[in-house]
């Protein structure tokens, strides 16, 4: 998914999701963010900080997990890995930041799932992380970057 968000710049959009300062993120999206923080800060951070997040996606999934940033190219790309347990899952978001004249453009790219002999696993992941899921995501993170724009703007 692509959005364009007019007067936002790359290093701020990076800045805020690698480090998520609380104060912001409670008044981001209210009614369905809850907490995000960092837990852990990597030894190259934000490479390596392991992030808490609880929010709500759509009406129907509420999420509460650990991610640990994986890449960290400040202001151009982060990638966050899912941990549920201690464990890292098949799971990772993929956020590109790029100024324009016009402001920022915003790539983002889920991956869900196993490669090589895991793949397998694949069908039972789909159960949860299935078409509905991604429609709802999709229309959850066009609410959210267009907020987090207009706050970081102030």
């Amino acid at each position: 998914m692509k959005s364009e968000l007019a007067l936002a710049k790359a290093s701020d959009f990076y800045d805020f999701m690698t480090n998520l300062p609380s104060e912001i993120y409670a008044h981001w999206l209210r009614e369905e963010h809850y907490e995000a923080r960092v837990v852990k800060e990597g030894k190259n951070k934000p490479l390596g900080n392991l992030i808490y997040f609880d929010q709500n996606i759509g009406k129907k999934y509420r999420m509460k997990f650990h991610a640990i940033i994986r890449t960290a190219n400040r202001p151009t790309k982060i990638v966050y890995q899912m941990r549920k347990f201690g464990i890292s899952l098949p799971g990772y978001l993929e956020l590109e930041f790029a100024d324009t004249p016009n402001g920022l453009l915003l790539k983002e790219h889920i991956r869900i799932g196993f490669k090589g002999f895991g793949k397998v696993l694949d069908p039972f992941i789909r159960i949860v992380y299935n078409k509905h899921f991604f429609k709802e995501m999709d229309a959850h993170h066009k609410r959210e970057w267009e907020c987090l724009a207009e706050i970081l703007k102030k």
